[in-house]
């Protein structure tokens, strides 16, 4: 449920050719872009000779059969392989096509990145130019790290839990965020299934759901946890998930029990992707906890 106002898929190409030839042994098979050769040799079609014993006994026959050759080769090209995707025109490591933390995991199959517009695949913070330069943080989901295009503005040192001491802005005293209606139309929107506009998303463990900041430091990630900050959940701009509605929250990967389907806001198209980051979300959107949503703001 979002507060406020409110694929990239791989291409594949192949070529089939097939000539007659039988001729056993030899199969040879790659996957991927793959040439595949068989040759086999057989018989087929037997022809029957021979001269009677007697006018009363059987016939005695020889079988000859012809032989019979078929060549097959067959080569396919791409197979699935998730393509780059741009953000305002740039290519982020979230985006690039490319495992760069060597987890197994591309781009959008990989938990750390929020959307194309992330610049750090082993790490939840986003690592865009100007990000954590100052105390002050914009919309955390869009392709920028300053207030022109959104005017969401919140200071980190305004937030009681102090999710920017470990960046140097420690808490001094407890303000508001301001959340002009600009704000909202722009980054509701981006903001995944059980976050706030300002990275401070709820994150189940195994010792009950706890607010982390996304943007805490280089290693703040899903697998640890530990290095990222606490924070306090913004109600002004944020985007709660509701599993009995079958969303699909931050960090989970497990649809609720009884779902068939990520549930979506009215407009928004339910959305897969795999390990390889292709989803079947269309050309400028990416799939975001289920559900497909803008590249950029629109």
């Amino acid at each position: 449920m979002i507060v406020g106002c409110t694929s990239e898929p791989g291409a594949s190409t192949g070529t089939e050719t097939e000539t007659g030839t039988s001729t056993l042994p030899g199969t040879t098979s790659t996957v991927g872009d793959t040439t595949t050769t068989s040759t086999t040799t057989g018989t087929s079609e037997p022809t029957t000779t021979g001269e009677p014993v007697t006018s009363t006994g059987p016939t005695v026959g020889t079988t000859e059969p012809p032989e019979t050759t078929t060549t097959s080769t067959s080569t396919t090209t791409g197979g699935g392989r998730p393509m780059p995707v741009e953000c305002g025109g740039k290519i982020y490591e979230c985006g690039d096509a490319i495992d760069n933390d060597g987890d197994g995991a591309i781009d959008g199959g990989d938990k750390e990145c929020t959307s194309p517009c992330d610049d750090s695949e082993g790490s939840l913070q986003t690592d865009l130019p100007g990000q954590n330069l100052d105390c002050k943080n914009d919309c955390y989901w869009d392709d920028d790290s300053g207030v022109g295009n959104d005017k969401c503005e919140y200071d980190l040192q305004c937030d009681p839990q102090n999710p920017g001491g470990m960046i140097g802005c420690e808490f001094k005293q407890e303000c508001e965020p301001d959340v002009p209606a600009q704000c909202l139309e722009v980054c509701t929107d981006l903001v995944p299934n059980g976050c706030d506009c300002f990275g401070c998303c709820h994150v189940q463990t195994p010792n009950g759901v706890v607010d982390i900041f996304l943007g805490s430091t280089p290693d703040c990630s899903l697998s640890n946890l530990e290095a990222c900050g606490k924070c306090t959940f913004q109600d002004s701009c944020n985007n709660v998930c509701e599993p009995e509605k079958c969303e699909l929250c931050f960090g989970e990967e497990e649809l609720p029990d009884g779902c068939e389907e990520p549930g979506c806001d009215e407009g928004d198209t339910p959305c897969m992707v795999d390990m390889d980051g292709v989803s079947n979300c269309p050309e400028g959107f990416f799939c975001s906890t289920g559900c497909c949503q803008p590249i950029v703001p629109g």
